[in-house]
């Protein structure tokens, strides 16, 4: 059955929106664009398919100039900005025609994204870090691989190297470190740039090249308390201190693995029961452990053992 539009009004508070009165019953608001688009008019006939076309238009407008806002402050990735429409409640045909028409313009490019952060990122942060967050915000990892391996050794360690300097001057200078072992102070360099990403193999080539460097300063301060502490016998007792870190080092890592694997098999379980194909599974589950804190390369491992 059909009815009529009896008048279209602009909206108050909004003028780029309307409001639509069938049958001089307030019936929808809508984009001002779509007037012209269906052309709506006083005395028009319409019937309810008509009328669902012209709101899921209007859910399509909506949802690309929100997009197009929130590009605007800050570049997005494919995944957060679907995220985004998805938590405003637009559907899912109107979102891929959305996405479509962002990335059409090239508003969304993942491609040039991934490029973009780690250029932005390599200056503070390891490549395991940078794929890990660039793993959250949704890029395929095969991507994030192949830009990573463009980062040549000598700048991530150049990165690495910088950042320990600075953070172990920190630590020298501040009279409460000084009255510890030097061992202490190596340790929580170490911790600091393996918790910004850097592989251990750069993280110990950066510490064994700071204590070379200490050798080699004018610091009267830090070579009497160097000399005090590693040389002689107690260079010795250094060593031993470092040995058992990494032996401590290799437990806790024992222990958490077990951790996450025992977490991951639960929700293995329950995904199982409502999802068959194993793709989703395995992106269901990765996604569960990642919003859990744990890193990508713990997670990688745990689901390979699991899988086989």
């Amino acid at each position: 059955m059909s009815s009529v539009i009896s008048s279209i009004e602009v909206q108050k508070r909004d003028k780029n929106r309307v409001n639509v009165y069938i049958d001089n019953e307030f019936a929808f608001g809508c984009n001002a664009e779509l007037v012209y688009i269906y052309d709506l008019k006083k005395g028009k006939k319409v019937d309810l398919e008509f009328l669902q076309s012209v709101a899921e238009e209007d859910n399509y407008l909506n949802g690309k100039n929100y997009a197009l806002k929130v590009i605007e402050k800050t570049y997005k990735t494919e995944k957060e900005i679907r995220d985004k429409l998805y938590k405003k409640e637009y559907g899912y045909k109107a979102v891929d025609r959305i996405i479509a028409f962002l990335k059409k313009y090239k508003f969304l490019d993942d491609y040039k994204y991934t490029e973009t952060f780690i250029k932005d990122r390599i200056i503070k942060y390891g490549k395991n870090k940078i794929k890990f967050d660039l793993i959250k915000k949704g890029i395929e990892e095969d991507l994030i691989i192949e830009k990573l391996n463009v980062i040549d050794y000598e700048k991530e360690y150049g990165s690495a190297y910088a950042l320990g300097e600075g953070k172990y001057k920190l630590l020298i200078k501040s009279e409460k470190e000084v009255s510890k072992d030097i061992f202490k102070i190596y340790k929580k360099v170490c911790d600091f740039l393996i918790r910004r990403g850097f592989d251990y193999n750069i993280v110990n080539s950066v510490i064994e090249q700071l204590k070379d460097s200490q050798k080699l300063n004018g610091d009267e301060k830090v070579l009497k308390y160097n000399e005090n502490i590693i040389e002689d016998n107690e260079k010795e007792d250094f060593h031993k201190k470092q040995d058992l870190y990494l032996e401590n080092k290799e437990d806790n890592e024992k222990d958490n693995y077990e951790k996450i694997k025992n977490l991951a098999l639960k929700r293995y379980k329950i995904i199982c029961k409502s999802e068959s194909d194993d793709v989703k599974i395995f992106r269901r589950l990765s996604s569960y452990l990642m919003r859990r804190g744990y890193s990508y390369e713990e997670i990688k491992r745990v689901l390979r053992d699991i899988v086989e």
